[in-house]
């Protein structure tokens, strides 16, 4: 199943009280382009924790790490625990290392996704439009204070079928993600400590194979 759900992220418009209601009447579209304005920075950085379950093995794995984020599509995922190893995209390559064993798989961002629009869930919200049904649900995963969106491919696919964001109603962040695949899969990731604008390093997102690494193609569907 797709490693980091990936995602999706952040915020509406709600009332300014200490409580951040939600504002019902909100539309979709509304929320779109407040994500638009949110997400419009130079690049962000944040904790994630995961938690992914397989349905025929009733499996849960949990893993924790830190992400950075250059818009429109370069991201570097440093799993920390329980496992270390790194996932390091821009818009043309992808790649999958594991410091322990020194090897290295590559590849291309929609074939890891699993969907081609997922990966401009950051930087492209509006045009989520094209690619995906969505609709405004009430089903939070029991949070409080957040608006939820439910994103189904116009395209079906059998590794993605429906997301959910869970967007903070008071910070209009994306706090929370989550992916199904055809066979109930469930990928969960949720966001601490968002940052912005932090002078990331553009060569973080352009990975350098180590000496004497053992390198793999990634293939369609690779977990």
């Amino acid at each position: 199943m797709v490693v980091f759900s990936l995602i999706l992220l952040l915020s509406l418009t709600c009332l300014p009280t200490h409580a951040a209601r939600c504002e019902t009447s909100t539309t979709v579209t509304e929320i779109l382009e407040q994500i638009q304005q949110q997400y419009n920075v130079t690049d962000f950085e944040a904790d994630f924790t995961q938690e992914s379950r397989l349905e025929a093995m009733d499996v849960v794995d949990t893993a924790q790490g830190h992400v950075l984020f250059r818009p429109p599509t370069r991201m570097r995922w440093h799993y920390r625990t329980p496992e270390e190893y790194m996932l390091v995209m821009n818009r043309e390559h992808i790649w999958l290392y594991w410091p322990a064993d020194n090897q290295v798989m590559v590849g291309k961002p929609e074939e890891y996704l699993g969907h081609p629009g997922m990966q401009f869930f950051f930087s492209e919200p509006a045009a989520l439009l094209e690619r995906f049904h969505i609709t405004r649900v009430e089903k939070t995963f029991g949070r409080r204070d957040v608006y939820s969106l439910k994103l189904v491919p116009k395209n079906l696919q059998t590794n993605f079928e429906e997301a959910f964001l869970l967007i903070s109603a008071k910070t209009y962040h994306i706090v929370a993600s989550i992916i199904y695949n055809a066979f109930g899969d469930e990928t969960r990731i949720r966001f601490s400590n968002i940052k912005f604008n932090q002078g990331i390093d553009p060569s973080l997102f352009d990975f350098v194979i180590p000496e004497d690494a053992e390198v793999l193609q990634l293939t369609p569907g690779t977990p």
